[in-house]
């Protein structure tokens, strides 16, 4: 069987590469160095994690059987605009934690703009780097930013427990915001639930002034008490929505960047960019190395 001269056999390829070794050694050199180099310049982030459990309507089993009259009521509140209850729902909690609103007013109180920014922001002038408004870091923009790439809420299906992770260069920063963010949305949640309360509690008055059915006024009283007992709840619990199952605790191993693998991609991506060229390049006279 007669040999095709077009064929390229192991050898011949063995011989290709050996010709052009000290190529492939350059570039695997070169791009292993230059990987680990930017792997070097690419800033450390750190990953801080709080767990939650929701109290979800906790509030209201602890009002017996009130619930039953909120219902029987609901009708009459209803056309006084009023809401009785509820305000501690699980969805509306986690609804909040993430909100635009708590974030943005977050990053506002906190005068978080020149860190979330830093390469736009001129320490020693205390002044942004550019005069141009369509450049200028905003509440707004740190918001989306924020929730991008800082911010993460994931919800266990199977556990119901809620787990926000704050991802940062400053590993005692991330730390510290998610704290403070599970922290302020359990003051806003107590603050609506007090709020609402205060109201219903004005409007049930309201109307145990104008009815002279006893069973009404008895159905009101206890509608009263279940709501004196909400604001208590509220006033007495700093963990009004969420419960801290896992606090948040500084970081002391970073989540990237990982400099081995960038490393290691960057020697893999230089050999194999060598083989070909070696491959590719003419060949050279074996009396060359």
């Amino acid at each position: 069987m007669e040999n095709n001269p077009e064929e390229i056999s192991l050898r011949d390829l063995f011989d290709a590469l050996w010709s052009r070794r000290l190529l492939i050694i350059v570039l695997t050199l070169g791009f292993g160095i230059a990987a680990a180099v930017v792997s070097l310049l690419l800033p450390e982030k750190y990953e801080a994690s709080v767990v939650l459990s929701p109290v979800d309507e906790e509030s209201s089993s602890k009002l017996g059987g009130a619930g039953a009259l909120l219902s029987q009521f609901g009708g009459l509140a209803s056309l006084g605009g009023v809401s009785l209850g509820g305000s501690g729902k699980k969805s509306v909690a986690t609804a909040t934690l993430q909100s635009h609103a708590l974030t943005e007013a977050f990053i506002r109180d906190n005068n978080l703009l020149p860190i979330l920014y830093p390469d736009d922001w001129d320490a020693d002038k205390k002044t942004w780097t550019t005069t141009d408004p369509e450049k200028i870091p905003t509440p707004w923009k740190a918001e989306r930013m924020f929730a991008k790439k800082v911010r993460t809420i994931a919800e266990d299906k199977k556990t119901g427990l809620i787990t926000l992770t704050i991802e940062w260069t400053d590993p005692e920063l991330a730390a510290k915001w998610a704290g403070e963010l599970v922290k302020r949305a359990n003051e806003v949640l107590r603050a609506k639930a007090i709020a609402e309360s205060q109201t219903n509690l004005s409007y049930l008055n309201e109307q145990l002034t104008k009815t002279s059915v006893v069973e009404l006024q008895r159905s009101i009283y206890s509608l009263i008490e279940s709501e004196i007992k909400q604001v208590m709840i509220a006033n007495g619990s700093d963990e009004y929505a969420f419960k801290v199952v896992d606090p948040a605790r500084v970081p002391e191993q970073r989540i990237s960047p990982k400099r081995a693998l960038i490393t290691g991609v960057g020697v893999f991506a230089g050999l194999m960019i060598g083989f070909v060229l070696a491959l590719a390049l003419p060949r050279r006279s074996k009396t060359l190395a």
